[in-house]
């Protein structure tokens, strides 16, 4: 018979084992009446007895199916780094595998996937939104070909009326990112922000992708235009035009932002702190685990 986790098996077998014990049957015919094969039978009296059961038989477990020795299992020095990265990034398990990667740690992206499930660290998947076509835009062959921007709104449970704001900025080919923390916004700052994040970057922005908030509006339309640069608005209700900068509006908010009270100053050096950190050593999946320093570098 083949191995079997049914719960009701154990007792089963000891039922079946009871009529050639108590009932003094004959194998053959215990066997037939249980509906196995009289081997089968002969093994599990066999157990009864290796184990010395006596008296009243109530059942016989099943024994464990885990194998004795574990010739291909994962080093605990590889556990360990993988658990390392997991726990000091907060990745995903192609992050944590380029970690590993880099330092020299011989593991496979599917190794990496399977602990991190067994240590418990793996994020549930978020709702994934219905797949739309996607909308012509301008040709990115070199970084400021096209910029997308946007406005974060932050807010707090207890002056959820009020709020303050993060301007970011990415740039599409390099996914170089650059965030200002504000406690207003206006088209006036809008046209600050990106004339100090084009000096940040050091590279000139052909192209500016914004939405249809009131803060990108004519006016800042026409002052950027007049510098020179071209500005391109996406669609009503279509977040996915503006797919990587609301990609690194999450991010921010996640790794940035997190529980920090968005109505303090605080915020003013962590915005600048983690920027840095974000261009030029934090892996990125979408450049194939480069980080946007490497990528305008290039």
């Amino acid at each position: 018979m083949s191995y079997s986790s049914n719960p009701l098996l154990p007792k089963a077998r000891a039922q079946a084992v009871r009529l050639v014990v108590e009932d003094r049957l004959p194998l053959s015919v215990a066997a037939r009446k249980s509906g196995i094969h009289r081997a089968t039978l002969w093994r599990w009296l066999k157990r009864w007895e290796a184990l010395g059961y006596g008296g009243y038989i109530s059942h016989i477990a099943t024994n464990s199916s885990r194998p004795h020795q574990f010739g291909r299992a994962v080093p605990a020095v590889v556990i360990d780094r993988i658990r390392y990265y997991r726990l000091r990034y907060g990745r995903c398990a192609t992050i944590v595998h380029a970690y590993c990667k880099q330092e020299g740690t011989a593991v496979s992206l599917s190794t990496v996937r399977r602990v991190l499930y067994r240590l418990g660290l793996v994020i549930r998947k978020k709702w994934q939104r219905r797949y739309r076509p996607p909308v012509p835009r301008p040709a990115v062959t070199k970084p400021g070909d096209l910029v997308q921007t946007d406005t974060v709104h932050l807010t707090s449970p207890s002056r959820k009326y009020e709020r303050t704001y993060l301007y970011t900025a990415v740039d599409v080919h390099s996914r170089w990112a650059y965030a200002e923390y504000h406690t207003h916004i206006s088209q006036e700052r809008s046209i600050q922000f990106l004339r100090r994040a084009q000096a940040y970057a050091g590279f000139r922005f052909t192209t500016v992708q914004a939405d249809n908030g009131a803060e990108f509006g004519v006016h800042f339309e026409e002052a950027l235009k007049a510098s020179g640069t071209t500005v391109r608005h996406s669609r009503v209700r279509r977040p996915n035009d503006n797919a990587f900068i609301e990609r690194f509006n999450r991010t921010i908010q996640e790794e940035c932002v997190g529980n920090t009270n968005p109505f303090t100053d605080e915020l003013y050096g962590k915005v600048l702190t983690y920027l840095a950190y974000y261009n030029d050593e934090r892996l990125h999946l979408g450049i194939q685990c480069r980080t946007p320093l490497e990528m305008l570098q290039r």
